[in-house]
């Protein structure tokens, strides 16, 4: 949100320390001065937002809207100010429309990614209640503060997860969801939290909404693929948990626990995710190995990089599963020939790439 007044520039910057009722008495009274002035408008009513006034904030963002329609700030809090007025319908629409105009806007993405995920009535009733606003707006000021406060919690947890690992086990041990005995896995003890430990948090952008019941069994689905060296099940399970609801202190032992996964041969992968789970779930499959057969097409050498589109299950030439970019980080003589691709699965910006790990032709 850029602001191009002198008023509105101070006005942003107290808006973002959070002074919300300091931002309506100044910018109130400056009406006449701004009439035409989307920028305004948005300011003003997303401060009233902030102080859940949102039948004022309704009132001045439409306002923005007449002065211009396309303006995507107004529109953002707009959609948001439609949830907390518990009409997520209007919600849906006009992140819809947004999404129209900016294909790739994150905020709208991910406003219809969480609604979509809320599987009952009840469930959508206690998000709207509860959901924090600025997660689906954009960032008033700079965003790099809370980046590195955050770079630095995670690399905190990183060294309190190592300096303390050996400890982990006897500390965790309460669930029995492992067994302290000489032949368990260095790591899954970091997954084993401590008896009736809060296990869902408050997080409103969670891809899964689980319950307590739903996180503990994914625990142990995690802890017995992590034991049996089943990495690539073993990752899937620790996605859903990091992308779940599950409290911060779950979520950050998946991360580590993670972090620490190996990487399977063609010759030795645990499990051969199919093409209709992928494309399902992609975020939950971020960083899993797949192994299909295809074909190539649309084959180029970039700079070193190969690039190409996989035509998955096309390798016999009659059944087309869907199409997917393939990015292969090593040298490689390409072939004119159906192919077994084993490859990792990398989401960015919501789509799939495959970053290719073993190239086999089949002749």
């Amino acid at each position: 949100m850029r602001a191009y007044s002198k008023d509105l520039r101070k006005a942003q910057r107290w808006l973002a320390a959070g002074r919300s009722t300091k931002v309506i008495h100044f910018l109130e009274p400056k009406v006449p001065l701004f009439l035409e002035d989307p920028h305004y408008y948005a300011l003003l009513g997303r401060a009233y937002l902030n102080n859940g006034s949102y039948g004022d904030a309704d009132t001045y963002l439409n306002r923005g809207l007449q002065a211009e329609p396309s303006h995507l700030e107004v529109r953002l809090t707009l959609a948001v100010n439609h949830l907390k007025r518990k009409d997520p319908a209007s919600a849906v629409r006009t992140w819809l429309e947004v999404l129209e105009d900016f294909p790739n806007q994150k905020q709208a993405r991910k406003g219809l990614r969480v609604l979509k995920r809320i599987a009952s009535q009840e469930q959508q009733d206690l998000f709207v209640e509860r959901f924090d606003i600025a997660r689906f707006l954009p960032r008033i000021g700079s965003p790099w503060p809370s980046r590195i406060l955050i770079g630095l919690s995670i690399a905190l947890i990183v060294l309190l997860g190592l300096y303390f690992r050996d400890d982990l086990t006897d500390v965790f041990s309460g669930m029995g969801l492992t067994k302290n005995n000489r032949d368990s896995r260095p790591g899954s003890e970091l997954l084993v939290p401590e008896r009736d430990v809060e296990l869902i948090g408050s997080r409103d952008d969670a891809l899964f909404f689980l319950s307590e019941s739903e996180v503990t069994k994914t625990l142990k689905k995690a802890v017995k693929h992590f034991q049996s060296y089943e990495d690539n099940n073993a990752r899937r399970e620790l996605n859903r948990i990091i992308l779940s609801n599950a409290t911060d202190d779950i979520r950050g032992q998946a991360i580590l626990l993670r972090d620490g996964l190996g990487e399977a041969t063609i010759e030795d992968l645990d499990t051969d995710f199919s093409y209709s789970e992928v494309i399902e779930d992609p975020e939950l499959y971020d960083g899993c190995l797949v192994l299909w057969r295809g074909k190539t097409a649309n084959v180029n050498d970039n700079d070193g990089m190969i690039k190409f589109d996989f035509l998955v299950g096309f390798d016999e030439g009659t059944v087309l599963e869907g199409r997917l970019p393939v990015e292969v980080p090593f040298l490689t003589v390409m072939e004119p020939l159906p192919l077994e691709l084993l490859a990792a699965v990398e989401v960015r910006n919501g789509k799939i790439v495959l970053v290719a790990r073993t190239l086999h032709f089949l002749r």
